[in-house]
Formats: C-alpha cells, sequence, structure tokens
C-alpha cells in the first residue's frame, strides 16, 4: 500500500507544523508551560493531567516528525514507476532506496505510537465524561470507578496494540501501513461511535448543572465544551473513514484505489490523494478543539479583569421624590 502522492502528504505536514506552532503559542499564553510541569503547580494540578497532557503532545510531536521525514522520502523516491510494456502505477517501498527504505519502518513505528497516544487520549476523555454523567447523588471518586479501571484497560491494549501492529506486518512495508491505518481507523471510529452517547447525554447534564445552582461561568464552560465536542466529533469521522477506507482496499486482493495501473484513470488517483488530505484536515482540525477543551484559556482570568462590585446602598437606593 504505498498509497499518496507526496503533494498529500505535503498537505500533512503542512497541517502538522502549523498546528505544532499554535499549540506551543497556546500553551505559552494559557500559562507559560506551567502545565507540563510534574509538580503541583499551574492552572490544572494533578498527576493524571499531566499523564493525559503528554500523551496529547506526544501524538503532535510525532505526527510532525513521521509527516515531515515521510514526505521528504516519498518526493526522493517519486510517485510512480514506468515498466518496459508502458504500464504506470504506484512505487512500492519495497522499490525505494536501501537508504530511503530502511527509515520507512522507524516512521512506521513513530506513525503507530502516534496514534496510540491519540487513541489513549479520546478514550480518557469518553471514560471521564462518562464518570461526569453517571455522576448522582452519591459523589464517586474518578480512581475508584468503574470508568477509570476501563480507560486503564483501553490504555494498555491501545500502547501495546499499535506497536505490535507494525511488528507483526513489518516484513511487508507496503502491507504494514495498510494495516496500521486499518487497527488505527477502526480503533478511532468506534471511539467516536461512543462518543456520540456523551453528546445525547450532555444537554440534559447541563441543564441539571444549571437547575441545581451551578455558576454561570461553569455554565457557559460546559456549553463551550458541548459545542467543541459536537464539531470534534463531525472532524474525527472525517479523520478516520477516509483512512479506514484505504486500509480496507490496501489489505485485501484487487487494490482497486491504491494500486490502479491504468494511467488514464485519473480519478482513482485523484480519490486517493483526497482521502488522504481528508483525513490529514480532520486530524488536526480535531486535535486543535482538543487543545481547546484540554487547555481553555480565559482572557478576563489572564487579563486580571474584575467585576466592580456595586455597594447595595447604591442599587437598592430610590429615585428622591420632590417635596
Amino acid at each position: 500500500m504505498s498509497s499518496g502522492s507526496p503533494t498529500a502528504y505535503l498537505v500533512w505536514s503542512i497541517l502538522a507544523c502549523l498546528f505544532f506552532c499554535f499549540l506551543i503559542f497556546h500553551l505559552w499564553e494559557y500559562d507559560r508551560f506551567q502545565c507540563l510541569k510534574w509538580s503541583e503547580s499551574g492552572r490544572q494540578p494533578g498527576a493524571f493531567k499531566r499523564f493525559m497532557s503528554y500523551t496529547y503532545i506526544a501524538t503532535l510531536t510525532l505526527l510532525v516528525i513521521f509527516s515531515v521525514a515521510y514526505t521528504f522520502i516519498k518526493f526522493k523516491e517519486g510517485r510512480f514507476i514506468i515498466t518496459p510494456e508502458g504500464t504506470i502505477y504506484p512505487k512500492p517501498i519495497e522499490l525505494y532506496t536501501t537508504s530511503h527504505k530502511k527509515w520507512i519502518l522507524p516512521l512506521l513505528f513513530l506513525f503507530s505510537a502516534a496514534w496510540a497516544c491519540e487513541l489513549i487520549t479520546h478514550w480518557e476523555e469518553l471514560t471521564f465524561w462518562l464518570f461526569i454523567l453517571h455522576q448522582g447523588p452519591k459523589m464517586r471518586l474518578w480512581f475508584d470507578s468503574w470508568e477509570f479501571r476501563v480507560w486503564l484497560l483501553g490504555t494498555v491494549v491501545a500502547g501495546l496494540g499499535m506497536p505490535l501492529t507494525t511488528l507483526i506486518s513489518r516484513r511487508q512495508l507496503d502491507m504494514c501501513q495498510a494495516w496500521i491505518f486499518l487497527v488505527g481507523s477502526s480503533a478511532s471510529t468506534a471511539t467516536t461511535l461512543l462518543f456520540l452517547y456523551v453528546l445525547a447525554r450532555f444537554p440534559e447534564f447541563i441543564r441539571r448543572v444549571k437547575a441545581d445552582g451551578g455558576e454561570p461561568k461553569i455554565v457557559l464552560r460546559l456549553v463551550m465544551f458541548y459545542q467543541l465536542n459536537f464539531g470534534r466529533v463531525l472532524f474525527r469521522f472525517l479523520f478516520t473513514i477516509p483512512l479506514f477506507i484505504l486500509a480496507l482496499d490496501g489489505v485485501q486482493g484487487s487494490h482497486s484505489i491504491n494500486e490502479n495501473p491504468h494511467a488514464w484513470d485519473v480519478l482513482l488517483n485523484l480519490l486517493l490523494d483526497f482521502l488522504i488530505v481528508l483525513g490529514g484536515i480532520g486530524c488536526f482540525v480535531s486535535s486543535f478543539m482538543t487543545l481547546l477543551i484540554f487547555f481553555p484559556r480565559s482572557l478576563t482570568q489572564e487579563l486580571g479583569y474584575t467585576t466592580a462590585l456595586i455597594p447595595s446602598s447604591i442599587v437598592n437606593k430610590q429615585p428622591m421624590t420632590a417635596s
């Protein structure tokens, strides 16, 4: 599955680098990188939150390295080869030069590790929101809940499953990428489908918080989280489904999309690049929304703005009537 032109992966590289620059800017403005320290200082204390921040940033860092290096190799190797019979078909990874081919497997391991971190992050969000939504009159502790145990199990499966997928299929590099796409997109799509339950329950949760006398800023933040999660779910489908289509085509026999041998069949070649670019857009837009959820900035708080308190004597003062 030597899918995708160098230009398609160039789009991934540009998106990854631009978003990583925005990540640095956002975290600096958020709390001057204090949120990345393991200590209890900062606006979001707690070892668990630190761990989730690290997996999220690790995902983006590994994606930048993978996309830039993979794009460089793609441009150096080219996309198509021409047989003596005049047939044109995508250049398999097995035909890459030795100097470039030796880097493909390490890059695929980086990609699988990035996807594993991404799965861990979104699985944590899903289970934590389920924990919040299932809170009853008796308050439960996160680390004692069944949702935390489910997250822990999913973390182990994702953290081992994605690299193992690369390890098992490493002997055929073209198929290795297809299996990474298949396993990763299947798990991500399943997680996103489960998140639809959270979206369905969220409006009721907001109404309950409001009815219980929740502070306006908390209710407003929950509304913002709901809207961001709604948009993020849409873009996560935009990320996973195109790659799932490519993966299914890659692991089965005919490869009608990934390895079209006809030079005149331009539409399928455009469809291949379109699916890869679409997946990249969905990936980084949904990651942008995750950043706003994980590290929500408050300009009111950052600028030190406080509403002036009006003395009750002024509020309750009646206008004087003429005698």
